[in-house]
């Protein structure tokens, strides 16, 4: 009944005049007269509710039926065709039609329902939960209509501001530019006579060029003759416009003393406005029979560039406002008139939001209206709240719904969280749980120690005998540790084969972590059985104390990574504890690093020549290029500091090619010197063990221009440890393009003179270390000459190094040397000091 009676109000309202409807949504009677049947069915039904209907009440009850059913369907097919075509139907607003296509839906199905009169009723609901679907669908309509006038009452208040920014904006406009060419007048009647036209036609130049709204200036006198007109370069004359307008006309009869602006009919024939300027100017003109007054100054304005100056056009909005310049004549904010097709979507399409009176510059009471012209967002929006209205009435079958799978989702919720904390293959807690756990303690107990545990060689157990061998022994590992875990401590793994040990209030008492990491260390060192296979492992243990320079829980846990890497450069199998030291290193290996590879990118380094010369004349015969870092301050990074970390990071193989191009350039510069000496080049273990190194090289040669026998290269024994074969191959490749060998630090390796014998060496370089002190030792005498002779014996040329006075070159010369190297023959250099030797 309730609903019968707010239905027939909604109708009644409609067919009357929509009192309720002050936001014209438009929606059009003929819908009111669709839903007027179905009210009055309702009605009917509710007064034949006695059992037995006669004839003439169960034909009313089918036919009432057919005519709900059928507007239901059709209200189905409009909801659908407006949702994919995006443009209302049923109302002129969006929302509107979306209301009506509901409201049509539910009233059609509610009269089939009440009007159904089969051999089986439909099924009938409690009377609670018909109260319930009552209550709830009414309160979402007007939940619903209540969101359409909400969002009315809101757009009409940004159409009353839209005209009054017009107001303000249009009013501001005028002021300034009426107050620009008032300041030109006064100009013009200040200059001196002798002056006056030279000095007007300055200024309108002036104006015509840099005031990009003004098209046109006429100067007309008292007789209403125009003395001249003056146009941008891109405009026609307007003489015969201007003057043949009747409002021009009259104005410039009125002969009035103020200022005043004029909406010419000549105006509205184009497709942007025209507005005329008239300016009361007295000027005195002598010429050669006498002085006349001219009267009034003429500014032809375009209002489309005049506006676009004022950054109105720049607002990008759903509203439009537009103002009746002249009768019939509207103008749209942007300075255009307004075309038919754009009248005929005002009055169809768009919806009016706010008309009012404004006073302008040049009028008063000037009719405005403010329109909502594009009308997508709005359209999103009734969509949004179609969907809200439908997912309201669709809320007691999504409580049911909630009610059914409220098992279920807490289950889920429960595995969720699990896998969110744990760890999926050890089921111990994962890195997130273990930081946050860490985290709390931190702040609470500030006695947190750490344990970081590492397996040594692990990954070689994956790669040999497969990932599932791998998990199955982190799976025994974490169920030992699991056993074996102490009290008020949490265990968790942080990564692959890395696992985490936190324990609080045991800080203080070093001994008993000592004891606790031993026996993580033995738990680890049992063996673990997989299938047919049998594996032993060890593990590296950092540990970490809580102190007070320790700023955050993940500074605590990178401590004790610190320690275990450190543990691992200790020769693996080994507990360290965390030292202040080990974080400078760290951060001066980082800082370096960086540094370094800037050096790199930015050609920072340098090489400095060192000169080789021969022991029977001390001729300079070859040069060494030895790499240098320098600093800003002017000092220099050793090498022994910075290529180690070049090693460790991969930069080594940039830096090393960079080193072999620099010095294949400054060789083919020292081939044109007199001496024509050969170039040392140092080469890394890690570059000569790549696989296109030999490529690399002999590319480079050709690329710069630099022959084989002007390059020898130096390298130590490390190089040949691994692949023999491999090393010899690529050496007497290197020697057939005519690149010679040096055997770098001869005698300070462990190479077996049998293996040495077969290398492709040229030279050997015995090293420094061998000729410090042969002068103050009997032993290092001994010595030097025992590595002389072996070098002999293998029919190797020898080259001392380290030479620093007279007394050890001649040593080494009287022992059968072939070169020296050191200070006493000259300090390293750069290529432009080394040239000129």
């Amino acid at each position: 009944m309730l609903f019968a009676v707010l239905a027939l109000a909604a109708v009644y309202d409609g067919l009357a005049g929509s009192y309720f409807d002050s936001f014209h949504a438009y929606i059009p009677k003929s819908v009111y007269f669709v839903f007027l049947p179905l009210v009055l069915g309702q009605c009917a039904i509710l007064l034949f509710y006695p059992v037995r209907l006669r004839t003439w009440q169960r034909t009313f009850l089918k036919v009432n039926g057919a005519v709900a059913l059928g507007i239901a369907c059709v209200s189905l097919f409009l909801l659908l065709l407006h949702l994919f075509l995006q443009s209302p139907f049923l109302a002129k607003h969006p929302s509107g039609s979306l209301i009506v296509s509901i409201a049509g839906m539910l009233a059609g199905v509610a009269c089939y329902a009440s009007s159904y009169r089969g051999r089986r009723s439909l099924p009938a609901l409690s009377s609670n939960s018909m109260n319930f679907a009552a209550v709830a669908m009414l309160v979402v309509l007007v939940f619903g209509v209540g969101m359409f006038h909400n969002q009315m009452n809101e757009l009409k208040r940004e159409g009353e501001r839209s005209i009054d920014q017009l107001r303000e904006t249009r009013t501001a406009l005028g002021e300034s530019f009426i107050e620009l060419f008032q300041r030109l007048t006064e100009r013009w009647e200040n200059y001196p006579l002798s002056d006056q036209a030279r000095l007007m036609e300055v200024d309108i130049a002036a104006y015509l060029k840099h005031v990009d709204y003004l098209d046109a200036l006429l100067l007309v006198n008292a007789q209403q003759d125009v003395m001249f007109e003056r146009l941008k370069p891109s405009r026609t004359s307007y003489y015969e416009r201007v003057m043949a307008d009747s409002e021009v006309r009259q104005t410039l009869t009125q002969a009035s003393p103020e200022s005043a602006i004029i909406v010419p009919e000549f105006a509205t024939t184009g497709l942007t406005a025209k507005l005329v300027l008239y300016m009361p100017v007295t000027l005195t003109y002598t010429n050669a029979s006498e002085a006349q007054p001219f009267t009034a100054l003429l500014a032809v304005v375009d209002v489309r560039a005049l506006l676009g100056n004022a950054l109105v056009t720049g607002v990008d909005s759903d509203i439009e406002t537009y103002t009746d310049i002249s009768t019939g004549r509207w103008l749209d904010r942007a300075g255009f008139w307004v075309t038919e097709p754009t009248a005929k979507y005002l009055e169809e399409k768009a919806i009016k939001l706010h008309d009012n009176g404004v006073d302008l510059y040049y009028s008063k009471g000037i009719p405005t209206v403010a329109y909502l012209y594009r009308l997508d967002s709005l359209q999103r929006t009734a969509n949004l709240q179609m969907l809200i209205v439908v997912g309201g009435i669709g809320l007691v079958l999504l409580v049911v719904l909630v009610v059914e799978r409220n098992v279920s989702l807490v289950q889920q919720g429960k595995q969720l969280f699990y896998q969110a904390h744990h760890d999926a293959l050890t089921g111990l807690w994962n890195r997130n749980s273990i930081e946050r756990y860490i985290g709390d303690q931190f702040h609470d107990n500030q006695d947190v120690t750490v344990l970081f545990i590492d397996l040594d060689g692990f990954t070689l157990i994956n790669d040999s005998l497969g990932l599932h061998v791998g998990d199955a022994i982190l799976n025994q590992l974490a169920e030992r540790l699991q056993i074996e875990q102490p009290r008020r401590s949490e265990l968790a793994r942080f990564a692959s084969d890395e696992f985490i040990l936190v324990l609080t209030g045991i800080s203080h008492y070093p001994e008993r972590v000592e004891s606790l990491a031993q026996d993580l260390m033995s738990i680890v060192a049992q063996p673990y059985r997989v299938a047919e296979h049998k594996v032993y492992l060890t593990a590296s243990i950092g540990v970490a104390h809580q102190t007070d320079d320790v700023q955050t829980p993940l500074e605590l846990i990178q401590r004790a990574d610190m320690a275990m890497h450190r543990a691992k450069q200790l020769g693996y199998n080994y507990v360290q504890e965390y030292k202040p030291s080990m974080a400078q290193q760290m951060s001066s290996a980082t800082s370096m690093r960086s540094s370094l590879q800037e050096a790199i990118d930015n050609e920072g380094l340098q090489l400095h020549y060192q000169p080789i010369v021969r022991c029977n004349d001390q001729e300079v015969v070859q040069y060494e290029a030895l790499l240098r870092w320098p600093q800003a301050d002017g000092s220099a990074i050793p090498p022994a500091e910075f290529i180690p970390l070049a090693e460790l990071t991969g930069q080594i193989i940039p830096l090393s090619r960079w080193v072999f191009r620099q010095a294949c350039e400054d060789a083919v510069r020292l081939q044109q010197t007199v001496a024509q000496p050969r170039v040392s080049v140092n080469i890394s273990a890690l570059h000569f063990n790549r696989a296109n190194f030999v490529d690399f090289v002999l590319k480079t040669l050709a690329e710069t221009g630099c022959r084989g026998s002007w390059i020898e290269l130096e390298m130590t024994e490390s190089i040949l440890l691994e692949g023999s074969s491999y090393a010899i191959e690529r050496l007497q490749k290197l020697r057939q393009h005519g690149i010679t060998i040096a055997l770098d630090d001869f005698g300070t390796g462990f190479s077996s003179l049998s293996y040495l014998k077969v290398l492709p060496i040229d030279i050997v370089k015995i090293d420094r270390s061998f000729i410090a002190g042969i002068h103050h030792h009997k032993s290092d005498r001994v010595l030097i000459e025992s590595v002389i002779r072996i070098a002999q014996s293998l029919d190797f040329a020898i080259l001392a190094e380290g030479i620093e006075t007279e007394e050890q070159a001649r040593f080494v010369t009287d022992l059968g040397c072939h070169y020296m190297q050191g200070f006493y023959f000259g300090k390293p250099a750069p290529i432009a000091d080394a040239s000129v030797r």
